[in-house]
């Protein structure tokens, strides 16, 4: 074990750490951070029309509530509308804003004008979106063309600014953004003289290298023309081909039990040699897991999302931790661990598992690696099997990570109470588990104290 870690900790952490300390993970680490607000607002906005507002809320559904009634008529006739005013501003654009935050975050990483970086990424993302809406003609009509549907110019689908084209936006910001920084750095720009005021100098700074970088993203749509004419491809732009190739594949492959625990995996491999394995592995979260979660507060069916793995698995935070805490109250004798649990149970009420981690510490010790890589892939097992056969309902709504186990599940399954019940049994089983190991550890520590005293002696 003792040659595992150490070969681990030469060829392994090294690379984990340039990665973690990758300036474009950074950057869209960064901005989906800055976008928090907006994904816990639209994530209330759709709790509360799922639990209290609309005619097949919980509420109604346990009182039986009349859907004509003064409740439902008052809540579906001005709540309702306002929680999906906030739904629209929020989760519904979460993809446009993502534009602005990463394209801000890479910018400044690299001290070029992030405002200005923003603003013109914006921009190219617009110039490169579909600006046509189809509406279909009324029953029985037809243009002269004789199809039965108009195309207006100048709209946008919100299907090109919620969390579907999530991993467009991220490519497409980073492209832009690496555009205006490299023509910034080149000096490809207007310079004025040292009396104009700041804000002005940098404003025209960024003339040149905005408008290069708005015109390559208003050529994009007429490459695509001109590739769609040809016959070379089919999709008629490039959220549509993302969506055809990637996004797709992708979420299709997220939702595979294999694909998950590979993710749960590497977020314990991470956090085992002290790298913050959720921080690291947030792009894929971000990018795959939340917009599976968005789509199930939309009707879809996806097991696996952002808010599983934190209600199911991390409980305590990564590696269900809050176990380790249980299982050491029951079983340890080591006075050293026992005094850290109490300094870090409370912490780990709250899924924040740093305490414990760095303080038994969890990082690097070969006697709690095994349940440590273990736990967590049993209980992505569990939560998948009770999901998919219908035991509890699926995970679709964003809830604070540091909600408590069991209260999280049941928020996030809009008030499934057998969601909660499995999050507890969840925990239950990493007790279980982890019993054995502290166990362990407490004859690891008296064969340690025996080998001081013969040295001593």
């Amino acid at each position: 074990m003792e040659k595992f870690i150490q070969w681990m900790e030469q060829h392994f952490v090294p690379i984990a750490s340039k990665l973690g300390s990758q300036r474009h993970l950074v950057a869209i680490r960064d901005g989906f951070i800055a976008l928090m607000p907006l994904v816990m607002a639209g994530s209330l906005a759709t709790l509360l029309n799922n639990v209290l507002f609309t005619p097949t809320s919980l509420v109604a559904t346990w009182f039986h509530l009349n859907p004509k009634g003064g409740y439902l008529t008052f809540t579906t006739t001005y709540l309702q509308p306002l929680m999906g005013n906030i739904w629209w501003g929020t989760l519904a654009i979460l993809g446009f804003v993502l534009v602005f935050t990463l394209s801000y975050s890479l910018a400044a990483s690299y001290d070029v004008n992030p405002l200005s970086a923003a603003v013109i990424s914006v921009a190219g993302f617009i110039a490169l979106t579909p600006q046509g809406v189809s509406a279909a003609l009324p029953t029985g009509e037809k243009l002269k063309d004789g199809t039965t549907a108009i195309t207006t110019w100048g709209n946008l689908g919100w299907q090109y600014l919620n969390t579907s084209a999530l991993l467009t936006a991220i490519v497409v910001t980073i492209v832009i953004t690496q555009i205006f920084v490299f023509l910034m750095k080149k000096n490809i720009t207007i310079t004025l003289p040292d009396n104009v005021p700041p804000a002005v100098g940098k404003a025209f700074a960024a003339i040149i290298p905005g408008v290069v970088s708005i015109t390559i993203g208003g050529l994009v749509p007429i490459i695509f023309v001109i590739l769609n004419n040809a016959k070379i491809i089919v999709q008629t732009n490039l959220f549509d081909l993302f969506t055809t190739f990637i996004t797709t594949p992708f979420m299709h492959l997220s939702q595979n039990p294999i694909s998950a625990i590979i993710y749960v995996l590497a977020i314990q491999i991470l956090w085992f040699f002290g790298l913050h394995g959720g921080n690291m592995m947030a792009p894929i979260t971000n990018a795959i897991y939340l917009p599976a979660l968005v789509a199930n507060g939309s009707g879809a069916h996806n097991i696996f999302t952002s808010v599983f793995f934190d209600c199911y698995v991390h409980i305590g935070g990564a590696g269900a931790t809050l176990a380790i805490l249980i299982s050491i109250f029951i079983a340890s004798k080591r006075k050293d661990w026992r005094e850290i649990s109490k300094l870090a149970t409370p912490a780990s009420i709250f899924q924040i598992n740093e305490p414990v981690m760095f303080g038994l510490p969890v990082v690097l010790s070969p006697i709690l690696l095994i349940p440590f890589l273990v736990v967590p892939i049993i209980l992505t097992l569990t939560a998948y099997l009770a999901t998919a056969s219908g035991l509890v309902a699926y995970t679709n709504v964003v809830v604070p990570w540091v909600t408590p186990v069991g209260i999280s599940a049941f928020l996030a399954t809009s008030g499934d109470i057998k969601a909660g019940i499995l999050a507890i049994v969840n925990l239950i089983i990493a007790i279980v588990i982890y019993y054995p190991f502290i166990i362990i550890a407490n004859r690891y520590e008296d064969k340690t104290e025996e080998t001081e005293i013969e040295t001593e002696v």
